[in-house]
């Protein structure tokens, strides 16, 4: 890992630890010791200390006895969980942001996140890329979801959606095969439902589309995440 400085802020060191849960720097199950967090980010230990009740509040970690701050193992429970969730929610961003888009909102945002999505499955062929577009898709997939959701100018359903979108990501970065020119199709019709105004259509097509996504991506998940965590595995041994 590359040493680095920030700014001495929980929020900011929470955002750092975040992103190196969800691309795999911080592996799934290791121990997060405040002493060697703060020497690599060359920071003080009194805000990373404070920074690990964020990210358990997120799901990210969790403290377990005589081990203290652990990344959360994922498991196939947590992303059923989470496809139920986005089922729930997502579409009804869209149907909003629809609706606002009726109303005169700005959709230059969600444009832009759509257009920086087709980037990630389109051939590059300048070697000077922006900050975005040497993102993996996976992340610009994430930003555009993300830009429904704040066009859909929903409080409460933006600070639900907050505590969501990092597992998105975390999700979205385990199955980079699914990251098509096809995911970008769906994308774009549901973009362009949104634009038109047209809340039923984007709501529906939203809920196709993450239907098809947990239909996909769940195989795929199979292979790779235990279907429950240990913990839960040893008491539903022991009872038996």
């Amino acid at each position: 890992m590359v040493s680095m400085s920030l700014e001495q802020t929980p929020a900011r060191i929470a955002n750092v630890l975040r992103e190196q849960i969800i691309t795999g720097e911080l592996s799934m199950g290791s121990k997060l010791n405040e002493r060697e967090i703060a020497e690599r980010l060359q920071v003080s230990r009194i805000p990373v200390r404070e920074a690990l009740p964020i990210l358990e509040s997120e799901g990210f970690i969790s403290s377990q006895p005589r081990r203290g701050a652990v990344v959360h193992a994922l498991t196939l429970t947590d992303a059923a969980e989470l496809f139920d969730l986005r089922r729930q929610l997502e579409p009804m961003a869209s149907a909003f942001a629809a609706r606002r888009a009726a109303a005169g909102a700005d959709v230059a945002p969600m444009l832009e996140a759509l257009r920086t999505a087709r980037g990630a499955i389109a051939p590059v062929s300048s070697t000077l890329h922006t900050v975005a577009e040497v993102a993996p898709p996976s992340t610009r997939n994430s930003d555009l979801h993300e830009e429904i959701i704040n066009l859909a100018d929903h409080a409460l359903l933006h600070r639900v959606t907050k505590l969501m979108s990092g597992r998105v990501r975390w999700l979205f970065r385990l199955t980079p095969q699914r990251d098509t020119t096809a995911m970008w199709v769906e994308h774009r019709e549901i973009v362009d439902a949104i634009v038109a105004g047209q809340a039923d259509v984007a709501e529906l097509l939203t809920a196709a589309h993450v239907e098809r996504g947990r239909f996909e991506s769940m195989p795929l998940l199979a292979e790779l995440l235990p279907s429950a965590a240990p913990a839960a595995l040893r008491r539903r041994r022991k009872a038996s």
